[in-house]
């Protein structure tokens, strides 16, 4: 009981005194932290804050700015993605975050971080995979980590650094000249048009800041709004989309490819002006054979698998098969003209060889040759009536430089036919493929 008495005592003095100190006019005691009028402004605007409903009444909608300035662009040929480093802008009014600049110190915009306030969610439509700026797999995160401006009459901008993988179909039948167009497809993921008015932002006469691209080049940048309405829902979607022409940055594949197809071509074509019987023939052959398919292991490494392959990969595989048949025809040519005959040229062969076709294909001094050592009809005769007197008249001839034979004049013209025959084969073949080489550069060009 006397215990009681004295806490109630106790009780009663403290809260005398205080009474005494506030009447006298003491005054109070000072807050732990000093508070700034941005504190208060903060603590009355996000007091009663949902980040996660729309800042207007359900019935109206929300106007967003949305743009984009492109810093940096890459191509992926095997992914087929187009991978777009930049500034977004966004802007939108906030119905909930206005006051009075008058009542929080004449304050007229405040800085807050973006996970504080609603977003409106403009994601990248027909992306290639889900990533995320912090690593964390299953995200997507298009945006990175940066603060907002709110002003006092509820106008908010957000203008976050930002990087967007999107797929691009490439059209690779042109490469290494050719020219992309790859087209970006923004647009509220849950809100329709009724809910967020979707609209190009104010900035889009900003001067590019493009960071040049050692492979690309942006030639173009087109932008366009459209409201696409889709089978499950009524109500129109607002899509914006950002359509960039690109091209790819070929000086030093001029120089890589262009210059050794243009060796290939070459090689191609003089084997059919070496000498018939020379075996070079081959060996030049067989060393283009094996350029051509160093060049096509390279194609396999740089150039994805398409169904719809470059056609300098064409080029080169076709090259290849010239290549080849130049090799057959090289061994026949020179099969035809090193063998000795006792058989005669066909006569229709030997007649058109021998009159103006042949001089067309430039054989004019292998014919003047043959022409000369034809025997004249009375020499004819005498070998038929005698024979083996004949074969005492010899004569040295040289055999392309190979070899020297003692042959009777008849035997002699008779293999210079062969031979003629032969060398016409490689001017044929040069002809055709010719046309065939030209044929091909002027589809690849065009």
């Amino acid at each position: 009981m006397r215990l009681s008495c004295t806490i109630y005592s106790a009780i009663t003095l403290i809260l005398f005194s205080n009474i005494v100190l506030y009447a006298s006019g003491t005054p109070e005691r000072s807050p732990m932290w000093n508070q700034t009028w941005t504190d208060r402004l903060k603590a009355d605007l996000f007091v009663k804050y949902d980040k996660f409903a729309r800042p207007t009444q359900h019935f109206n909608s929300t106007v967003v700015d949305f743009d984009i300035t492109i810093l940096y662009i890459d191509v992926d040929d095997f992914r087929s993605t187009v991978t777009v480093n930049g500034w977004t802008y966004h802007q939108w009014t906030d119905d909930k975050l206005k006051w009075d600049p008058a009542k929080y110190g004449n304050i007229q915009h405040i800085h807050v971080g973006n996970h504080e306030v609603w977003q409106p969610d403009v994601l990248l439509y027909h992306r290639n995979r889900f990533f995320s700026t912090s690593g964390t797999a299953g995200t997507v995160e298009h945006y990175g980590d940066t603060s907002c401006i709110i002003s006092h009459d509820g106008q908010v901008l957000w203008v976050p650094p930002s990087q967007f993988i999107g797929l691009c179909d490439l059209d690779m039948r042109l490469w290494p000249f050719d020219t992309q167009i790859c087209t970006l497809t923004f647009g509220s993921w849950t809100y329709h048009g009724e809910q967020i008015d979707l609209r190009l932002g104010k900035t889009q006469e900003m001067e590019m800041r493009f960071v040049k691209n050692a492979e690309w080049t942006l030639l173009d940048l087109a932008k366009k709004r459209e409201a696409v309405t889709y089978s499950c829902c009524p109500d129109p979607y607002i899509n914006l989309k950002f359509t960039m022409t690109l091209k790819r940055n070929s000086a030093l594949y001029c120089s890589i490819l262009l210059m050794p197809a243009t060796a290939i071509v070459f090689l191609v074509l003089v084997t059919f002006w070496l000498p018939p019987q020379s075996e070079t023939k081959i060996s030049v052959a067989a060393c283009t054979v094996l350029i051509i398919a160093v060049f096509l292991a390279y194609f396999g490494v740089k150039v994805p698998l398409t169904t719809n392959p470059p056609l300098i990969v064409y080029f080169y595989s076709g090259c290849l098969c010239l290549v080849t048949i130049s090799l057959i025809l090289s061994i026949i040519v020179i099969n035809i003209t090193k063998r000795t005959y006792c058989k005669p040229l066909p006569r229709n062969i030997r007649l058109c060889l021998l009159s103006w076709p042949g001089r067309l294909l430039g054989l004019s001094d292998l014919i003047s040759v043959i022409e000369s050592r034809r025997p004249v009809p009375g020499q004819e005769l005498r070998g038929k009536l005698t024979e083996e007197s004949t074969t005492n008249s010899t004569s040295n001839i040289s055999d392309d430089g190979d070899r020297q034979n003692i042959i009777s004049p008849t035997k002699n013209t008779t293999q210079l036919e062969w031979i003629l025959a032969g060398t016409a084969i490689n001017r044929i073949a040069f002809v055709l493929f010719c046309l065939i080489l030209a044929t091909m550069a002027i589809v690849y060009i065009s």
